[in-house]
């Protein structure tokens, strides 16, 4: 591994110099700076963290604890993870996929906080999770806040009972936009929801879009989380008269929306001729679809982006800005096919 000793023999300039360059301090003239730059590539330099760490006495590590593992949730963290690292912070990630009635998550938490990391990343549990993070937020934050460690959540869903510093999704607008576009530029008039009512993070944007548009909710029939349940609700749907069925139904999330739109089609139903359909989240699968579905994209990406920065501003002590830290990030309407 290539030492700051040979970074400064190959570029023929002093150990001093080099540190000036790799942590941008001071000044350096142009082609002396290139020459390290130049070092640097060729010797393959990587700085040495947990050495720096025990030098000044600070971390350059941030620990992530992570309560769900699917599609959006890992885009979060991959983009998270590119910040922090850009930033000169390695990332640590650990997986506690239940999470319970929060106990054993604070318990992790408190055992995080004891590596004394930099900062540590909360990220959301997944949509199916029986207990969402929000419900046990208050106490996986209040080891945090006694540690006075700073701290973030990704995408808790929901409004915890105590506040917490984090970067949230506005599911209910990006539902209510979607409605609101299946009734005013799709002209459909009977329009559906298909998902577990317990969730309202996209139920009250439905609602609220009918409240706008003077209708009544339509609730479809829930079956849970197997696939083959949710494709033979579809199935059920095709097999209704063509007038006591619903003209448009705006699903709880992609996968779901994938396996009613197979019942739909193995009931002879026209998408989206007959019955239009509309998920959410956007993951890869809903572009290949046949036909592809239209969904609500969620900001997975920004949503990382916004916690890196956030982090880091803690991390310096910057003080809270007027109104907090948290942050409400907007979903996006990816219209295809199937509407």
């Amino acid at each position: 591994m290539a030492t700051l000793k040979a970074l400064a023999r190959e570029a023929g300039v002093s150990i001093r110099t080099v540190n000036r360059v790799l942590k941008s301090q001071g000044y350096v003239g142009g082609e002396t700076r290139r020459l390290v730059e130049a070092a640097v590539a060729k010797l393959g330099y990587q700085p040495n963290l947990a050495a720096r760490s025990l030098k000044t006495a600070k971390s350059h590590i941030v620990a992530v604890l992570a309560f769900a593992s699917d599609e959006p949730r890992m885009a979060q963290v991959a983009a998270l993870e590119r910040h922090l690292r850009e930033a000169g912070y390695l990332v640590s990630v650990t997986f506690h996929l239940e999470s319970g009635d929060g106990k054993q998550g604070a318990r992790v938490v408190r055992e995080l906080v004891g590596q004394h990391p930099a900062g540590i990343v909360l990220v959301g549990s997944g949509q199916h999770d029986p207990h969402p993070l929000w419900h046990i937020l208050p106490a996986l934050v209040a080891p945090l806040s006694a540690a006075r460690m700073p701290y973030v959540v990704l995408d808790p869903r929901g409004e915890p009972a105590q506040a917490c510093d984090a970067v949230k999704i506005d599911r209910g607008q990006g539902v209510r936009e979607a409605v609101l576009f299946l009734a005013r530029e799709r002209g459909r008039k009977r329009i559906a929801f298909f998902g577990p009512t317990d969730d309202r993070t996209r139920l009250d944007g439905y609602e609220a879009a009918l409240r706008v548009l003077g209708r009544e909710p339509i609730l479809l029939d829930f079956p849970g989380l197997e696939a083959a349940a949710q494709r033979e609700a579809g199935r059920k749907l095709a097999a209704l008269p063509v007038k006591a069925r619903p003209d448009a139904v705006v699903v709880h999330a992609d996968p779901i929306a994938l396996s009613f739109l197979a019942g739909l089609h193995d009931g002879g139903v026209r998408v989206p001729q007959e019955v239009a359909l509309v998920g959410f989240d956007d993951r890869p699968a809903a572009a290949l679809a046949w036909p592809p579905l239209t969904t609500v994209a969620q900001p997975s990406a920004e949503i990382g982006k916004a916690g890196a920065a956030i982090l880091l501003r803690k991390i310096a002590g910057e003080r809270s800005p007027r109104g907090g830290w948290s942050q409400v990030l907007p979903t996006r309407l990816v219209v295809r096919e199937t509407t």
